[in-house]
């Protein structure tokens, strides 16, 4: 290919690079994730599982295809749950869904928080839910969403 044609073939290339990054959304927000529930799940092992449910918002006109999720459960500042999952459904554009998703208690961390909660005269107990989701989309890459608060002892 001759020199003189290379400043056009790079100009093109930049022209469609734009044109590319201009068709995004600018206007994307993160999902919101909320824990609306935790429970014992039934086993045969000696393992203490626990079936979390976790509701899902998609705060987008698009929706959002995901290819799954790592989530970590901490309370009080020691991670007690982690795990993940990968039959999530698709969410659609302004909606919610709740997935349930299995883990098992990090055993080591629960005696911890145990033992911190014995020796504990609060009445609350912060919590803080990390969890990473990925998508089927190369222009939204995995995101992160953190939800905290605190859990009333009562």
């Amino acid at each position: 290919m001759p020199m003189k044609f290379l400043p056009l073939l790079f100009a093109m290339i930049l022209t469609l690079s734009l044109g590319g990054c201009a068709s995004m959304p600018s206007n994307y927000e993160q999902p919101k994730l909320d824990v609306v529930g935790i429970s014992k799940s039934a086993t045969d092992t000696a393992v203490l599982q626990f079936t979390i449910q976790l509701r899902i918002v998609n705060p987008n006109p698009e929706p959002i295809e995901l290819k799954g999720l790592y989530y970590e459960l901490s309370i009080d500042g020691i991670d007690v749950v982690n795990g993940t999952a990968n039959q999530i459904p698709s969410i659609a554009g302004y909606s919610d869904t709740v997935v349930s998703v299995s883990s098992a208690a990090n055993l080591v961390n629960s005696v911890r928080l145990a033992a911190r909660l014995m020796e504990s005269t609060s009445t609350e107990l912060p919590y803080q839910l990390r969890a990473k989701l990925g998508t089927t989309s190369k222009w939204m890459p995995a995101t992160t969403v953190t939800e905290s608060g605190v859990l009333p002892l009562y």
